[in-house]
């Protein structure tokens, strides 16, 4: 009886040790989060940063394979990119580290104290884009995947929960695959259906409910983006019959004129959501100067992917039995047919970082 009264309580002191010891952990990694300008980014979007969601996933929309990952340290993670995304880069500069994907058994517990990226290659705003390749994250279901997150967060943090989420920045990246795997597409051609005019007027109705269902949940500090020159892309140029290789105007009209909508709601959101602040990030404008003047930022390939097939390497994804003659990635712009390289990543992601350092006072935050 004696023998195991102590044995009892050996356990029950190991036990308050070890809670002890949980604790003191888990209070640091608050700490440590209050010290920087944001406590975490939570991440929402599509196949420009999403960092293996769709791994697990029944779909076509995948990149966990080589030669994806071939630059990352990391190596083959599901990033659409041969090294980082637009968000990791962009983490880093932040002072974050890799922001851990939504659908990973390890994205638990004090895991997901620097934030949590939901984003899904082919998904867009609206329900049924990039279902054509299987399933995928849908902008609402990314809602949905947070709220779990939400709850995980309450059992850590427990009262601190609504101040940690309101100091975080939601980067909110949608919109591209609405145009390219929806309303372009020729499985879908929803251009049938809808005027250019129309179609983007329904984006925006749902894209607006979406974003302020996210600030119900808690957020204040957004950072929206565009969607960059989708006519620019090797994909688009490789299907065009000009033989120029110059970029597709018409869908470059498209996403200005997407741009120029959510920039208004932009403007409206952070007029009637109160104690919020929402910024517009314009990607069409880098990336377009950019390609307008590739040799000045070191590139020698301005509309040809590094991996992939057919013209301008924009007609077949990037895949391991495909031939890799880029040697040098850093002289791409383009990874493959949609996707930027990692070199490309690395020069946007100063655009979005100057554009948080002049729009908000990073040291108060």
């Amino acid at each position: 009886m004696l023998s195991s009264t102590f044995h009892l309580l050996v356990h029950a002191k190991y036990l308050i040790m070890w809670f002890m010891v949980a604790s003191t952990i888990l209070f640091s990694i608050v700490e440590s989060n209050k010290e920087a300008p944001f406590p975490a980014m939570f991440v929402f979007g599509d196949s420009l940063i999403d960092p293996g969601n769709n791994n697990d996933l029944f779909t076509l929309a995948k990149a966990d394979f080589y030669p994806n990952g071939i630059d990352f340290a990391m190596g083959v993670t599901g990033r659409y990119c041969n090294g980082g995304t637009l968000v990791d880069h962009l983490g880093n500069l932040l002072g974050l580290p890799l922001i851990p994907p939504f659908n990973n058994p390890n994205t638990r517990g004090s895991n997901i104290l620097k934030g949590v990226n939901y984003a899904s290659g082919a998904a867009g705003i609206l329900w049924d884009t990039g279902l054509i390749y299987g399933d995928v994250f849908t902008m609402d279901e990314q809602i949905q995947n947070f709220r779990e997150t939400l709850d995980e967060l309450s059992r850590l943090l427990g009262n601190e929960t609504q101040d940690f989420v309101g100091r975080s920045v939601f980067f909110i990246c949608m919109g591209a695959n609405d145009y390219i795997n929806n309303y372009l597409h020729p499985l879908t051609r929803k251009d049938n259906k809808y005027t250019a005019t129309a179609y983007v007027q329904l984006l925006i109705q749902e894209y607006r409910r979406q974003i302020k269902e996210i600030y119900d949940l808690g957020a204040r500090k957004f950072l929206i983006a565009g969607i960059p020159a989708l006519g620019c892309t090797p994909n688009q140029i490789g299907a065009s019959s000009d033989s120029r290789g110059e970029c597709v105007k018409s869908s470059n009209q498209l996403a200005l004129q997407f741009n120029s909508h959510v920039q208004v709601l932009v403007q409206e959101l952070n007029t009637t959501l109160a104690a919020s602040s929402f910024l517009f990030w314009d990607t069409f404008q880098p990336l377009y100067s950019i390609i307008s003047n590739y040799s000045l930022y070191g590139f020698k390939y301005p509309n040809k992917a590094c991996c992939g097939g057919g013209r301008a390497k924009g007609q077949i994804i990037c895949l391991p039995v495909l031939p890799l003659e880029c040697h040098n990635r850093s002289e791409y712009i383009f990874w493959d047919p949609f996707h930027p390289t990692d070199a490309m990543n690395a020069i946007v992601s100063k655009d979005a970082y100057n554009l948080l350092l002049q729009s908000w006072d990073l040291s108060a935050l």
